[in-house]
């Protein structure tokens, strides 16, 4: 096993690479961003084909060389600095051997699939990325990426993390594109000042966000999403499904039933840091330094319910939370929050109501848990008056009964 990586010196780029055992000896000794004092490293030639920087000579780092932490007082390198490349000006670079590095906001992933190259069967995933220029596009990871990086950002795609992608190439498949290389390297929600202030931006316009994700599924599903919400499985089959299954496979299901909330006296809502939802001890509006974000914050609320989803097999417990678990109590953080000891009455009633839903479930397999992700649009219709209403994108965690 090889790690390949690059090393910044007062502005200067160095390739370093890790062999075998070494690599879990250093697991958990370099980390990005971070500065350290190095010494006793093996400088060696770069094959060609492993080339990922200009010099010709690389750093061979293994259980002799000496790492140490700076001193408290001594300054930190400057972050490095990166050639971030707007989407708006990609066409530039379309079908070129140049590559570029990008700044985007993650909305949306497909689930992995195997596609027949040159040197034989490989996996890739698709993943939708935005930035301020408001212009999704696909971004194609392949191979050890879709293992790797693609699984950690699914685990927080109901954040819409930010990555850092450098060495990108853009093509003009299916329209314009990105696509991982070999040499790509992806930092998911990096310590750098324009990742925090496209942060910013990306939390000012959740709601424009959580629009053109709709409007992606719309337009991706198509004709499909019509047979596909035809084929109804129903939820005493899913488990079955889920054991003989890989995890990377991530069928979808269509199950059609109806909502159940049967704890009343579950807080409906909890304090969040308003920039990316992690739970808080701070109160409201009160402003604080978030230890999972590393961003100043304040404390907001933010709706959380647990539910049944019922069919005439069985039923699974859900956790909805943000805006649509506002959708679907008719209310609001905030006002759950002001009302707390009283909001439980204003939901017996509201539940009485025979609800049906249809929704597509995508799944993966952390350990020993099973974690499904809500992947697509939907239909909720209220038997009371028959009237329609739309639903965007939303994460749910699901545990089967």
């Amino acid at each position: 096993m090889i790690s390949s990586f690059v090393i910044f010196l007062q502005g200067n780029r160095l390739q370093a690479v890790i062999f075998d055992r070494d690599i879990d000896l250093r697991d958990d000794t370099l980390h990005v961003f971070q500065s350290y004092y190095i010494g006793n490293a093996y400088v060696k030639a770069i094959d060609p084909r492993h080339k990922i920087e200009a010099h010709q000579y690389q750093w061979i780092i293994n259980s002799k060389t000496i790492i140490e932490n700076l001193e408290d007082d001594e300054p930190a390198l400057k972050a490095p600095e990166y050639n971030i490349i707007s989407f708006n000006e990609l066409d530039a670079y379309k079908d070129t051997d140049s590559e570029i590095d990008i700044l985007a906001v993650t909305i949306q992933m497909k689930p992995p699939r195997e596609v027949n190259t040159i040197h034989g069967k490989t996996t890739v995933q698709d993943i939708q990325v935005i930035d301020e220029s408001l212009k999704p596009l696909r971004l194609t990871m392949w191979a050890r990426f879709v293992h790797d990086e693609c699984q950690q950002i699914s685990n927080i795609i109901a954040v819409k993390p930010i990555i850092l992608g450098t060495r990108i190439k853009v093509g003009s498949y299916n329209g314009l594109s990105l696509s991982s290389k070999p040499t790509s390297v992806f930092i998911i929600d990096p310590l750098l000042a324009p990742a925090v202030s496209l942060r910013t931006w990306a939390t000012q316009n959740d709601g424009l966000l959580e629009e053109i994700i709709a409007k992606n599924l719309d337009t991706s599903r198509g004709s499909t999403s019509t047979s596909a919400m035809q084929t109804i499985t129903k939820i005493s089959e899913i488990t079955e499904v889920i054991e003989s299954t890989e995890p990377i496979a991530k069928p979808t299901f269509t199950v059609k039933g109806k909502f159940l909330l049967l704890d009343l006296r579950q807080l409906f809502c909890y304090m969040s840091c308003a920039n990316c939802n992690k739970a808080t001890g701070y109160d409201y509006n009160e402003k604080f330094l978030c230890y999972n974000c590393k961003e100043m914050s304040i404390g907001q609320p933010r709706c959380r319910v647990y539910l049944e989803i019922e069919d005439d097999t069985g039923c699974i417990s859900v956790v909805v939370f943000g805006l649509m678990a506002e959708e679907i109590l008719n209310s609001t953080a905030v006002d759950l929050f002001e009302h707390t000891g009283e909001v439980k009455y204003m939901f017996i009633n509201l539940f009485k109501k025979i609800y049906c839903i249809m929704f597509y479930i995508f799944f993966i397999i952390i350990g020993a848990s099973i974690v499904f992700s809500k992947h697509c649009k939907y239909s909720f219709r209220k038997r009371m008056d028959y009237t329609l209403a739309r639903r965007n994108e939303s994460i749910w965690t699901i545990t089967p009964k």
